[in-house]
């Protein structure tokens, strides 16, 4: 996954399992590698290795018998992969596909070359999951989106690391959702629907939403009732981001029984909730904040409800799913112990 573990090569592993395959090119010459080549029947030039990527590229076109379904699968583009297995067959001298009208077909030389390839490649991943397992025995790898990571996770780690240094911590926020079966995650906490809770993934925290704002601005401010919110700029979110359909300013007035209520002094329009709920710390505005941001700013002071009455439900709740293959892992386990025991102490919000 981008940004957790680079892997750019192992020498000893990669040379090893592509004497293999440059074996198997050279019989596709005529020229088996494990005999003495015959006196004076040197090849006039040097065969160049063959690359990684192109292997890569090869060995999963031959599986799925698709260019397309190989470029999805690497996160490349079907022209790339289309290219490297044009380059391959130059290296070998001979087709590797046979290219019908709605599928490929993979030749004879296609056939000998896939088994070839999968061994080799079957023999890296191999090495590189064992060295990963050595050198990420204390590691916990945790998905998230980026304005839970900044505002509610990245303020708690430091207390994290203080009690558990020998834990390493690595953070991916993301508003991809991440398949924990396929891909090296750990942990994932995500903001869902009430009604699409993943399986196997435990309820953090039902989300609630309510005004907040700066205490400053209500400094010698009397409000009478809801609808007087809108004299300031209505902090909202775009219609991009997932809940706004439940989550803006119109369905909360009309559950606070003001109906409609036009802005008085504009609007600023979010694409993440964090960038809303600084806005609001800093005086730009009332803000709809959700848990558990709410229940944090409201008990550091930086913001307050004007009317903690109306505290509306906003249909999503924060859940946490963990990989089955990672679960029992000790740092794993104690990493999730204390994410739930952070949500259990989350502030009351008083009435």
């Amino acid at each position: 996954m981008a940004g957790l573990l680079t892997l750019h090569r192992f020498p000893a592993a990669e040379t090893n399992e592509k004497t293999a395959v440059d074996a198997c090119v050279w019989r596709m010459y005529g020229r088996d590698m494990s005999t003495p080549a015959a006196p004076r029947r040197r090849p006039t030039r040097r065969v160049r290795p063959i690359g990684l990527a192109a292997l890569r590229g090869f060995e999963a076109a031959a599986r799925r018998l698709s260019f397309t379904d190989a470029a999805t699968e690497l996160h490349l583009t079907q022209s790339s992969i289309s290219r490297q297995v044009a380059t391959l067959e130059q290296e070998v001298g001979r087709p590797l596909f046979l290219r019908r009208t709605r599928a490929l077909e993979l030749t004879a030389a296609g056939r000998q070359l896939q088994q070839a390839v999968q061994q080799a490649l079957a023999g890296i991943d191999l090495c590189v999951d064992e060295l990963r397992g050595q050198s990420g025995a204390h590691r916990v790898t945790l998905t998230t989106y980026a304005s839970f990571a900044s505002l509610w996770l990245v303020p708690r780690l430091a207390l994290f690391q203080r009690e558990h240094p020998e834990i390493e911590i690595r953070l991916d926020a993301s508003d991809r959702v991440v398949d924990l079966n396929a891909e090296d995650v750990d942990v994932a906490v995500r903001w869902v629907t009430l009604d699409r809770v993943p399986v196997g993934a435990t309820s953090l925290i039902e989300d609630l939403a309510a005004p907040a704002m700066s205490p400053r601005l209500l400094e010698g401010v009397t409000l009478s009732g809801p609808a007087d919110l809108a004299r300031w700029p209505l902090l909202d979110l775009d219609h991009s981001v997932p809940g706004t359909r439940r989550l803006n300013w119109a369905t909360w007035f009309d559950f606070a029984g003001a109906g409609t209520v036009a802005p008085q002094a504009g609007r600023l329009v979010f694409s993440f909730a964090d960038q809303a709920v600084q806005a609001a710390i800093r005086g730009q505005g009332v803000a709809l904040v959700r848990s558990p941001f709410l229940q944090d700013a409201v008990a550091s002071g930086d913001l307050v409800m004007p009317f903690p009455q109306w505290r509306m439900p906003v249909g999503y709740r924060h859940v946490l799913a963990v990989n089955p293959a990672s679960r029992r892992r000790a740092p794993v386990a104690t990493f999730v112990a204390w994410l739930n025991a952070q949500f259990a102490q989350s502030p009351l919000l008083a009435d």
